[in-house]
């Protein structure tokens, strides 16, 4: 957890559709027709894909910003290849369109930048990830 974190905290609505609570924002996700759902919003899975672009797209504006170059134009795509057994995303492509008068010296440095970004460094690398079931208690039970 990230020092200071609020929880994300995830509630079934209804049918495949879940309520996603970071702090004071929420989002909402479901799957797809196809997968079950009503597709009323991203499904978790498109979601990776989102915090790899918006991280990607956050850092390179940050390195514009502070050698007084305009974001103006400023695109991040990306799209995700999906493998199976395990299930799961098996590869992103990233697009990063760029703004016009970018000067081309700053594109090895571009490239190092997106490499610093938290995301990208999470997906690359991997994280831990520690579960522990908490179950509802029975009130009355005796022993």
């Amino acid at each position: 957890m990230i020092t200071g974190s609020t929880p994300t905290t995830v509630t079934h609505v209804a049918d495949v559709k879940f309520a996603i609570k970071i702090r004071s924002h929420e989002i909402v996700v479901d799957q797809t027709f196809a997968g079950g759902g009503n597709d009323s919003g991203p499904t978790p899975l498109e979601l990776l894909g989102a915090a790899l672009g918006s991280c990607i797209a956050y850092y390179i504006h940050q390195f514009l910003h502070t050698r007084g170059l305009e974001a103006d134009g400023l695109r991040v795509s990306v799209s995700q290849t999906r493998a199976q057994n395990p299930s799961r995303i098996d590869s992103f492509s990233v697009d990063v369109e760029l703004p016009e008068n970018i000067p081309e010296k700053y594109l090895p440095l571009l490239e190092r930048v997106i490499e610093s970004c938290p995301a990208h460094n999470t997906l690359a690398l991997g994280a831990d990830i520690g579960v522990k079931f908490k179950t509802p208690t029975t009130a009355g039970t005796t022993d």
